[in-house]
C-alpha cells in the first residue's frame, strides 16, 4: 500500500495524466481548454492540495456512456471508516451496489489503463469504484454528494489517534460470523484482518480456507495457493479438516457411492497430493469424511500403522456406519498384519520412558473454557482455534451454569467471552437449544454494542436459539426488550434483510407475550416502512406479508409499481430451476412459498440433508441457481451440492432467517438472467 506521506506532486502529476488520458473523458488530458473541466477540477485540488480528505475522481467514456466515481482511501487503516462516510454522504439513493453487503474497495483490472493508473499510484484494495443507474440526475447527485463529503471531511479537525479493532477481536468475530452464516460479512472480516497486519500470510491463509470448507467449494481448497506449503507446516486442526473434507468431495465420495475402490484410490491419488503429511495426525475430531480420506491413504501407502490408529478412533467413535465397508474392509485387512518389532512405540520399557511434562490441567467441558477465556488464558484461545469442543457433550447440558457465569463477569472477561459465541453457535446448533446461555450471550452483545452486519447475523441465530426453548412470558418479554434495546443504532433500508428476519423468526417461534411481540415488530419495521422506496421488490413484499401474518396495523406498504423508478419485476424472470439449501426447514418453506407469489415463472426445490444423497444430487444438477444457508451447515451436504452443481451459480445468504435467503435467491436469478 502506497501511503499519502508518498503522494509527490511529481508522482500525482504523472498519476492525474495516466487517469484522465486515453479511456476518460471526464476531463481529455486534463485540456485547460476543456469547457466542461469545472465538474472535475475541484476534485482534482483535494488531491493536489493534499486535504485530508479521501481522494475522489470521476471517469466517463462517452462511447459507451458508462459513469464511474473512483473513491481513494490515502491509508490503508481507514477502508472501513471511508466506506462509513461514502455510505452516509451517498448511499443507496445514488450508488448501484448492495448496501446490506456493504461497500469494499474493487478488485481494480490491469488490462484497463485508467484502473492501472490507479493501482499503480495507490496500490490494490483502497479504491472503491463507485458506479449508478443510468438517469443522469443519479450522476450528478453522486458528484454532488462526494463533494460535499470530501468539503465535510477537510473542514473536521485533525485526528491524531485511530480506534483499530485488535486482530484477536476480529479472528472471534470472523469465527462468530461464519458460524451464523453471514457469508458477506466472515469476507468483510477477512479484508480487514488483511488490512490490519498483526497476522502473518500463512495465519491469514488458515482463516480462508476455513471459510472456503464453510462454503463448501471443495476445488477451491485444493487449487489454494501454496497448499503444500501450508500443510507442511502443521496446520492448526479445523485447517486439516477443511483440506481433507476437500479432497474426499473431490476424490472419493462419488467413486465410492458407485462402490468402486480402485477409481477411489486413483482419484485419491491425483487429487490428494498433500494427504501423506496429514497422515500421522490425530484423526479424532475430523469426522468421517476425513478420516476415511486418511483410512484410504494408509492402504494406498501400505501403511499398517496409520491404519490402525484410525480404526481405533473410528471405533472409539462408533463412526463405523458411516465409513464406506470396502475402505474399512481394506483398511482392517491390513490393520490385521503382524506388528513388526520396528512398530513397537519409543519408550515401552519403563527404564526409558520420559519423564511426563508439568502441563496444566487440559480443558475438557465448556464450563472450564468459560472460566479459562475469562481469565485470559492462551490454553482457551488454543481450543477454540482447534475447535476441541466438537468432541465434547453439547452446552445444552451445561447452560444454566454457562449463563450464569457469563452474566457474573466484569467488563473485560465478558468481551473476552465472545470469543467463545462462534463455537457456541457451531455446538448448539439447531437441535439442542442452550436458552439461557444464548440470552447471556444477547446480553453480552447489547452490552459492548455489537451491531456491525456479522454481528447481526449472530444476534439474530442466538435470538432464535433463546425462542425454540419455548421462554415463559416473562422470559420472553425480556428477551425481546434487549433485541430491540439499541435498534436505532443499526436499523435502517440497507439493513432490511436483517430486520426482517428478526421479524421472521418472532413470527415462527411460539408467542407468550403478543405485546412485546407487537412492540419489538414494529420497531424494527417502522423505519423501513418510512423508507420504503429504498426496499427492493422482493423486501417489500416480505415485509407487507408479514405485517398481515402479524395482524400488525399501521403500515401502508406501497405496492412495486407504485414505487416509480424500480427493477423489472421479478414476475418477468425468464423460467428456471431454483434449489435452496438450509438445515432450517421452516425457513425453506417460507422463502419457497414467497417466492413462487413473486416469480411465478421460477420451479423452486428445496433441501436441507446433512449429507449427500442421490435425490440432492439431483436436485443440484438440475439447478439453474443455487442458493446455500451456512450456519450450522455440514460441509458433507455443501461440498456435495457445490461439487455436483458444476458451473451453475452459487449464492449464499448473509444470515440464516427467510428474509437473508429470499435476498441471496433474488439476487442470485437477477445475476443469472442478466448473464442469459
Amino acid at each position: 500500500m502506497m501511503q499519502s506521506t508518498q503522494w509527490t506532486a511529481d508522482r500525482i502529476n504523472v498519476f492525474l495524466q495516466a487517469f484522465f488520458g486515453t479511456g476518460n473523458d471526464a476531463w481529455p488530458n486534463m485540456d485547460p481548454d476543456y469547457p466542461y473541466k469545472g465538474r472535475t477540477e475541484p476534485f482534482v485540488r483535494v488531491l493536489q492540495d493534499g486535504v485530508d480528505a479521501p481522494v475522489v475522481l470521476p471517469r466517463w467514456d462517452s462511447a459507451s456512456q458508462q459513469y464511474a466515481m473512483y473513491a481513494i482511501v490515502r491509508d490503508q487503516a481507514d477502508v472501513a471508516k471511508t466506506a462509513e462516510l461514502i455510505e452516509a454522504f451517498a448511499g443507496p439513493t445514488y450508488i448501484d451496489c448492495d448496501m446490506e453487503r456493504g461497500l469494499r474497495p474493487a478488485r481494480l483490472s490491469s488490462d484497463d489503463p485508467i484502473e492501472q493508473a490507479i493501482l499503480d499510484f495507490a496500490g490494490e484494495r483502497v479504491t472503491f469504484r463507485l458506479t449508478t443507474g443510468q438517469h443522469s440526475h443519479h450522476r450528478q447527485g453522486l458528484t454532488d454528494a462526494l463533494l460535499l463529503m470530501q468539503k465535510t471531511s477537510a473542514s473536521r479537525p485533525p485526528r491524531l489517534w485511530r480506534v483499530v479493532k485488535p486482530v484477536g477481536r476480529l479472528i472471534a468475530e470472523f469465527d462468530a460470523a461464519l458460524a451464523a452464516g453471514g457469508d458477506a460479512a466472515s469476507l468483510d472480516l477477512l479484508e480487514q484482518l488483511a488490512a490490519a497486519g498483526g497476522l502473518t500470510a500463512t495465519n491469514l491463509a488458515h482463516l480462508k480456507l476455513k471459510r472456503l470448507d464453510r462454503l463448501g467449494v471443495s476445488s477451491k481448497v485444493l487449487d489454494f495457493s501454496s497448499l503444500q506449503d501450508i500443510v507442511h507446516q502443521d496446520p492448526p486442526v479445523p485447517v486439516k479438516r477443511a483440506i481433507l473434507n476437500a479432497v474426499y468431495t473431490v476424490a472419493l465420495e462419488d467413486t465410492l457411492a458407485a462402490r468402486n475402490l480402485e477409481a477411489a484410490k486413483q482419484q485419491l491419488i491425483a487429487h490428494g497430493r498433500v494427504v501423506p503429511q496429514l497422515l500421522s495426525s490425530n484423526p479424532r475430531p475430523y469426522g468421517p469424511q476425513a478420516t476415511t480420506v486418511l483410512l484410504l491413504a494408509s492402504v494406498i501407502l501400505n501403511n499398517a500403522s496409520a491404519a490402525r490408529r484410525v480404526l481405533t478412533v473410528i471405533e472409539e467413535l462408533d463412526q463405523a456406519y458411516q465409513i464406506s465397508p470396502l475402505v474399512l474392509n481394506e483398511a482392517a485387512q491390513l490393520a490385521s498384519e503382524p506388528v513388526p518389532d520396528t512398530e513397537a512405540p519409543e519408550g515401552t520399557d519403563p527404564a526409558h520412558a520420559p519423564e511426563p511434562a508439568t502441563t496444566a490441567t487440559p480443558i475438557g467441558s465448556w464450563p472450564a473454557l468459560f472460566t479459562s477465556l475469562a481469565e485470559g488464558q492462551v490454553a482457551a484461545k488454543q481450543v477454540i482455534e482447534d475447535q476441541d469442543w466438537s468432541l465434547w457433550p453439547s452446552p445444552a447440558e451445561s447452560d444454566a451454569l454457562l449463563a450464569q457465569f457469563l452474566d457474573s463477569l466484569n467488563d473485560g472477561a465478558a468481551g473476552e467471552l465472545w470469543r467463545a459465541v462462534g463455537s457456541f453457535l457451531d455446538a448448539v446448533g439447531y437441535d439442542e437449544p442452550a436458552p439461557m446461555c444464548a440470552h447471556a450471550f444477547i446480553r453480552n452483545a447489547v452490552l459492548f454494542n455489537r451491531y456491525s452486519p456479522g454481528d447481526l447475523a449472530v444476534l439474530q441465530a442466538l435470538m432464535d436459539i433463546a425462542l425454540r426453548a419455548a421462554p415463559s412470558a416473562a422470559t420472553y418479554s425480556e428477551i425481546l426488550s434487549d433485541i430491540g434495546a439499541e435498534c436505532s443504532r443499526w436499523i435502517a433500508p440497507e439493513r432490511a434483510s436483517a430486520a426482517l428476519d428478526f421479524v421472521d423468526r418472532l413470527f415462527l417461534a411460539a408467542c407468550p407475550d403478543r405485546d412485546a411481540r407487537e412492540n419489538l415488530c414494529l420497531t424494527l419495521l417502522g423505519p423501513l416502512a418510512a423508507h420504503q422506496s429504498r426496499l427492493s421488490e422482493s423486501e417489500l413484499a416480505f415485509a407487507r406479508r408479514l405485517t398481515q401474518e402479524l395482524g400488525i396495523d399501521g403500515f401502508d406498504w406501497a405496492t412495486p409499481a407504485a414505487q416509480g423508478d424500480q427493477e423489472d419485476t421479478l414476475a418477468a424472470l425468464p423460467p428456471s430451476t431454483l434449489l435452496l439449501y438450509s438445515l432450517d426447514e421452516a425457513v425453506l418453506g417460507r422463502c419457497q412459498e414467497e417466492l413462487k407469489q413473486i416469480a411465478p415463472t421460477v420451479k423452486v426445490t428445496t433441501a436441507y440433508d446433512h449429507v449427500g444423497t442421490p435425490q440432492l444430487r439431483q436436485k443440484a444438477r438440475s439447478a439453474d441457481v443455487v442458493v446455500l444457508a451456512t450456519r450450522c451447515a455440514k460441509h458433507a451436504a455443501t461440498g456435495f451440492i457445490t461439487q455436483h452443481a458444476g458451473d451453475v451459480p452459487i449464492a449464499y445468504a448473509d444470515g440464516s432467517g427467510s428474509a437473508s435467503l429470499l435476498r441471496a435467491a433474488v439476487d442470485g436469478l437477477r445475476a443469472t438472467a442478466s448473464e442469459a
